[in-house]
């Protein structure tokens, strides 16, 4: 394509916050070099050491011959177009860097400046109206220079496909759900309306044996119920079925007492 397309609103955005989170990363990577010996320095020279760091970034990137975007144009894929070419062009990017160090230096606490701090904020917010608006010159570099931010390759539709997701969000309501209902309910209790709701068609009447019919073990220590049911089980299986249904004949267990078996 000989036209190129000039870059959306979002990517130059997304850019300009990207390139501000460079220079803050680079300047905390740099700081923490300095934080146990020679702590004084960032101190004191702070705003010198940012101005640094910010011509360094600049030098490899927008100001190389082999590059024409910055840090966050890159990963946009994005650039200016036309590069940086002429001597003015880059005296005025340079001199950007130079309004940054004084303006946080000296200009950002001294209250006779306020009224100066408040009109080039007032220009600052225009600027960002108008780019809104046209969607060019998201800074005042680039409108002083006449920079305009095209993509470097032609943009590519997505097509979204949630298949994946709606299959994940399926699974996980499943998970939360099952997790939640499957303590509530015993195995006793599961086993016990099997037997009572299925009996005679899928699953046998059970009859008294010596096997216990909770723990499936044979019974240890057995005790029955002080009620009507008179079937014995293990006395931690019988003390767990206090206040609920034997689980052969389904009446009510009040209490449990040891087992008397009669000799004869």
């Amino acid at each position: 394509m000989n036209e190129q397309m000039f870059a959306l609103r979002t990517p130059q955005i997304d850019a300009n916050q990207l390139d501000e989170d460079f220079h803050s990363y680079n300047w905390e990577i740099f700081s923490s070099l300095f934080r146990h010996s020679y702590s004084h320095l960032i101190h004191s020279f702070k705003h010198e050491f940012q101005l640094f760091l910010r011509l360094l970034t600049s030098y490899h990137t927008l100001l190389s011959s082999k590059s024409s975007a910055t840090i966050g144009q890159q990963l946009l894929q994005i650039k200016y177009s036309p590069s940086l070419q002429t001597r003015r062009q880059k005296v005025l990017y340079l001199s950007t860097f130079a309004f940054t160090y004084l303006y946080e230096k000296f200009l950002v606490d001294y209250r006779r400046l306020l009224p100066f701090q408040f009109i080039y904020k007032l220009f600052l917010f225009f600027n960002f109206l108008l780019f809104l608006r046209q969607g060019t010159y998201i800074n005042l570099f680039e409108r002083f220079v006449q920079l305009k931010t095209v993509h470097d390759h032609p943009p590519s539709l997505r097509v979204l496909d949630y298949t994946y997701m709606k299959r994940e969000l399926i699974w996980h309501t499943l998970n939360e759900t099952l997790g939640t209902i499957i303590p509530f309910i015993s195995s006793l209790k599961a086993r016990t309306f099997m037997r009572k709701h299925l009996s005679g068609t899928i699953m046998r009447q059970l009859e008294q044996t010596n096997i216990c019919s909770v723990c499936d073990q044979s019974i240890v220590m057995p005790h029955e119920s002080m009620g009507e049911c008179k079937h014995y089980f293990c006395y931690v299986c019988a003390y767990s079925l206090i206040q609920q249904s034997c689980p052969i004949c389904f009446k009510e267990i009040p209490n449990i007492k040891p087992k008397e078996f009669s000799v004869g």
